[in-house]
């Protein structure tokens, strides 16, 4: 217990209430995400912080909901990666470039290939119920 009481005098968790908070609390998780080990106190004090952050994301970040060519363009860009690196997947630059631009459509293989590759679940490639009704409605105008 009198670990975890130092933690929280070392830098006391108080809620984020601007990006410079965000940032010094973003610190404080750096430095104990690179520690080789790290004591239970430590994962505590850590889980906690972690918390404090998302609280504040889901309140000032919004993030877009993805799905198909988009999330594998962002995934891309995210990664760094140019889209010869997708090339293994899909079998040829063309096909490629021919999905990334919308030509042609993603292939169930070619999701399971970007899935396995991407490290993400191949539902993200599909959009939401909701998505594809509003496609739908849009379709029928």
């Amino acid at each position: 217990m009198a670990e975890y009481r130092s933690l929280v005098e070392s830098f006391p968790p108080r809620p984020i209430r601007d990006q410079k908070q965000l940032n010094l609390t973003w610190s404080r998780i750096e430095e104990l995400l690179t520690k080789p080990r790290r004591t239970s106190a430590e994962d505590d004090y850590l889980n906690l912080l972690s918390d404090m952050v998302e609280h504040w994301e889901a309140e000032h970040v919004r993030i877009p909901k993805l799905h198909g060519v988009d999330l594998v363009r962002e995934l891309l860009d995210d990664n760094e990666l140019p889209q010869r690196a997708l090339v293994e997947i899909f079998g040829t630059d063309s096909i490629v470039s021919e999905v990334l631009s919308g030509k042609r459509e993603l292939q169930r293989r070619h999701i399971e290939g970007l899935a396995t590759f991407f490290n993400v679940s191949p539902a993200a490639f599909f959009a939401t119920a909701d998505k594809q009704a509003a496609v739908g409605k849009a379709a029928r105008r």
